[in-house]
This record gives structure tokens, C-alpha cells and sequence, in this order.
């Protein structure tokens, strides 16, 4: 018993002591895995970042948000100066182009005197002049200029009225389909189709609007100018009442005309649908792939050496994720697939925002 207390117990402690220490050597001292360093990463290239250029098809179709819209009303001016002498409809009357709305009456030129004495007509033959004959009224009748319901008229009957004089409009019973359209689509539409397919949010099945057109919006305002203390002048200084924000509608907008027969109301949401061509067995490839998406652009070929090379190439249809390639480039060729310094960035990759970066414990 004594034998094992101070011999073999002893032993078995130091013999697993020597056994930690030696697993506690090896962990710490072990061989680092290998780098798996390669040509491709250190090019600064993503791995697999290039594309091949194939046959395919391509529709260039654009679903843009919009609303439907009455046509705005015609004013009807009185057209010279003068009193409202008699109306010939109401407010809510629907008239035909030419029918009669209003009557302005007009003092005319008084006839000038006679300088004969009077002596033809009865006058006292003393040389003196005959008095001037009484300005006889004309009457003017206003028509409607073009198809429409009479509005409310902005003048009572007496009422004096200038040329200008906006007296009422004509409100219209046809509409328009509007939608907004981010500017850099229009690259992609360089000429518009002449209709467009609509469909209305819980309304009739889809139908096409006419004599489709762009509407490039309100001017962009410039910048503010520095004023002379090298501060910048502010507008709405110069101009309380002005707003220089810019509004929804100040962006280019795509308008057509709705079918007479098509029943729509003002405000209804849509979206319209506009095809803008379409190809087949052409040669695409990615969007991402060119710089310049217009005409012409740029694609970068990656050579026997392995190494890309720019070269340009003829550009057709553009669907906003592919693009038509129309020459330039042979089908089977690899090009890289994203253009030079537009590559994604690797979110794996924190070794560059964190080469700089200082700890605090």
C-alpha cells in the first residue's frame, strides 16, 4: 500500500501531466493550413466574373405606374371689351363646336358731324355744325370653339368684360393615360411605339390607348448662384410666393389618348405596358457587362493570356437586365462580366476596413 501512495500514484500524475503538456505543445506549435493563394485573387478580379456571349431572345417592355386623367377644360374668353348682353345655354349644357354661349355688347364710334351747315337735311343753314348722331351697340356673339359641357360662369349678366376676360369653360368628357417614367428609360425607348396596353387596378380587362407621347415635364431649375459674400442666395428670399421644390409631376411622362368607348374616371390608378421591341437568336449578354447602353458601348474580351482587352461593340435592344449585342462581338466569346471598377464588393472580404482599425480594451 505504501508502495502505490508514494511510487506508482506519483508516476501516473507526472505521466498525465506530461500528456497535457505535450497536446498543449502541439496545438499551439501546429503547421498554419495552407493560403489557397492563387493568380486569380491576387489579379483583384472576383473569381468567376466573367460571362460568355450567347444567343437568346430579348424583349425591351417597360410596366410603368400611372393614373387616368381628364383632358383639361377649354377657356372660353369674352374677345373684346364690353357687357354681358344675354346667355344663350347654362352651366352644365353640353354644346357642339359653333354652338352660341354669350353675348357681349360694345358701344360703337360716334358718327362724326356734319361740317355743311345742315342745309341737305333740314338744318338752319347758319354754318354751324350739325350734332354728332348717337354710337350705335354692336353685339358680339361668343361660340364654342371646340366640343365640350358648358362650366360656371365666371361673370354675371351687366358684368363689364375685357377681351381677356375668361368667362367659362368647356369641361371635357374624354381622358388620357399618364405615367411617370425615370428619365434614364428613355435610353432604352429611343422611339415610342404608337400605343400602349393599359390596365386599370380592380377595373376592365387591359385595352390600348392611342397617339402615344412623352412629356419631358417642367424645366429643371439650376443651382442656386453664390451671392457675393460667398454665401449662396436662396430663391425662396427672392421670391416668397415661388416654390423651388420639385412635385411628382415635374418628371418626364408617358400620355396617350383613351378610346371614346372605353369607360374610365378621373384618378383611376393603371399601369401601362409599353413594348418597345423585341429579338430573337441575337447575341446578348449582361447589362453589366457595358459601359454605354446606348448605340454604341464597351465590353472588355478576356484573351488566351487570360488577361481582358476593350473593345467596342454595336448595341440593339436593352430589357433593363440584358442587353442586344448587334456587332462586335461572336458568340462563344468571354468577356468580363462586370465593367472594370464596377465590380461587387466582397461582404466576406473585412480585411481591408480593418487593416487601419485601432481596439480599445
Amino acid at each position: 500500500m505504501q508502495i502505490f501512495r508514494r511510487v506508482i500514484l506519483p508516476s501516473a500524475f507526472l505521466l498525465v501531466l506530461v500528456v497535457i503538456a505535450a497536446m498543449l505543445a502541439w496545438i499551439a506549435f501546429k503547421p498554419a493550413p495552407e493560403d489557397g493563394f492563387d493568380a486569380a485573387s491576387a489579379s483583384g478580379q472576383p473569381v468567376g466574373s466573367s460571362v460568355v456571349a450567347e444567343r437568346g431572345s430579348i424583349a425591351n417592355t417597360l410596366e410603368l405606374k400611372g393614373a387616368i386623367a381628364v383632358d383639361s377644360p377649354t377657356a372660353v374668353k369674352a374677345g373684346r371689351e364690353g357687357t354681358v348682353n344675354h346667355f344663350f345655354v347654362e352651366p352644365g349644357a353640353e354644346v357642339l363646336e359653333g354652338a352660341e354661349l354669350f353675348q357681349v355688347r360694345s358701344e360703337g364710334e360716334p358718327s362724326a358731324p356734319s361740317e355743311d351747315g345742315g342745309t341737305q337735311d333740314g338744318g338752319t343753314g347758319d354754318g354751324a355744325a350739325a350734332p354728332a348722331a348717337p354710337p350705335k351697340p354692336k353685339y358680339h356673339t361668343v361660340v364654342a370653339p371646340a366640343d365640350g359641357t358648358v362650366g360656371d360662369f365666371a361673370v354675371d349678366k351687366g358684368d363689364t368684360v375685357t377681351a381677356e376676360t375668361e368667362v367659362t369653360q368647356l369641361l371635357k368628357d374624354s381622358f388620357t393615360a399618364q405615367a411617370s417614367i425615370p428619365a434614364v428609360d428613355l435610353y432604352r425607348v429611343p422611339k415610342l411605339p404608337e400605343t400602349a396596353s393599359i390596365t386599370i387596378t380592380d377595373g376592365p380587362e387591359p385595352f390600348d390607348c392611342t397617339a402615344l407621347r412623352l412629356d419631358q415635364g417642367a424645366a429643371v431649375k439650376p443651382a442656386p448662384k453664390a451671392d457675393g459674400s460667398g454665401g449662396e442666395s436662396d430663391p425662396a428670399a427672392e421670391d416668397p410666393g415661388t416654390d423651388t421644390s420639385a412635385t411628382a409631376g415635374d418628371g418626364p411622362q408617358l400620355i396617350c389618348a383613351i378610346p371614346e368607348k372605353q369607360t374610365v374616371f378621373n384618378g383611376l390608378d393603371l399601369t401601362m405596358t409599353v413594348e418597345a421591341g423585341e429579338a430573337s437568336d441575337v447575341i446578348v449578354v449582361p447589362v453589366t457587362a457595358v459601359r454605354g447602353l446606348t448605340d454604341t458601348g464597351t465590353v472588355w474580351v478576356i484573351g488566351d493570356d487570360g488577361q481582358p482587352t476593350e473593345r467596342a461593340i454595336e448595341i440593339g435592344l436593352n430589357d433593363g437586365a440584358m442587353v442586344e449585342v448587334k456587332s462586335g462581338l461572336e458568340e462563344g466569346e468571354e468577356i468580363s462580366e462586370f465593367v472594370p471598377g464596377t465590380e461587387p464588393q466582397d461582404e466576406g472580404d473585412m480585411s481591408g476596413d480593418m487593416s487601419g482599425e485601432e481596439f480599445d480594451f
